[in-house]
């Protein structure tokens, strides 16, 4: 080979690891595909076209992780391996259920719920709307929350933007968002930038971000935390029904302080 093509070669072997996102073990990797975005510019992506008249009632969002990763198994409450998306699935049944048993306590409270799925998936949005927000219902939820497959990669940032417009619209002075996740945001607006941008509005359009870091570390998710965020652990079936409890029962369906979850678990919170 000769000189000149050598350097050719030695050029473009350079520009793909520098455009590949190669780094030394020394500093810290950051996904190729993050988008940081500014309070600004997020604003005007969470805020609805046109919003329902302020009225008291409760809003949620519950955004399930649905990314390849979630095929992975953990401990089942049989002690058995099973697959992460499965076990999020039976979650969401449960969650459901508490959301009805809350509404038969308080007839008169308005109260809406929806479940989403996010993952990059070929010609569909990052995020999807799999239980339309609304009146909770177990029976009609059913077979749209057992459809969920995993695959693809991670936008945590996106799926709370879209949840956050549909909430807002909704008009309800209380709003929450509670992120499932086994894995660290690789597509899309970051979630950190996102929950800053959910904390600087005015009381009223506020919502609250819960997070479970399901079988992965919580501390990925320190600058969620720094920007108000509550982010909590979870690594097998029983630990991700009780952390679940402790949100619903303790932020979200108020009615008395709940007991703290009996597993070890990582509560970080601002």
């Amino acid at each position: 080979m000769s000189l000149t093509k050598w350097i050719a070669v030695t050029a473009v072997i350079a520009l793909v690891l520098m455009s590949s996102g190669c780094s030394s073990s020394s500093s810290p990797k950051t996904p190729m595909f993050n988008k940081p975005g500014s309070p600004e510019a997020i604003k005007k992506l969470i805020t609805p076209a046109a919003a329902a008249a302020r009225e008291d009632g409760i809003a949620a969002a519950i955004l399930l992780d649905t990314s390849g990763s979630m095929q992975d198994p953990v401990q089942g409450s049989d002690k058995k391996p099973k697959a992460k998306i499965k076990v999020a699935q039976d979650a969401l049944f449960n969650v459901l259920q508490q959301f009805i048993d809350f509404g038969k306590k308080h007839p008169d409270k308005k109260l809406l719920v929806g479940i989403y799925d996010f993952s990059a998936r070929k010609g569909q949005p990052s995020c999807r709307q799999v239980v339309k927000l609304g009146p909770p219902d177990l029976a009609a939820a059913q077979d749209s929350i057992q459809s969920m497959v995993p695959s693809g990669a991670t936008p945590i940032g996106d799926a709370m933007i879209a949840a956050k417009r549909d909430l807002q619209a909704t008009g309800l002075l209380h709003q929450h968002i509670m992120v499932i996740t086994d894995g660290e945001n690789n597509l899309g607006y970051l979630p950190e930038d996102v929950a800053k941008a959910i904390g600087n509005e005015s009381e009223p359009d506020r919502a609250g971000i819960y997070f479970i870091a399901f079988d992965i570390g919580a501390g990925i998710f320190d600058a969620v935390r720094d920007a108000g965020g509550l982010v909590m652990s979870a690594t097998s079936e029983q630990q991700l029904t009780e952390t679940l409890d402790f949100i619903l029962t303790g932020k979200i369906l108020v009615e008395q302080p709940p007991p703290p979850p009996s597993h070890p678990v990582t509560i970080i919170k601002k």
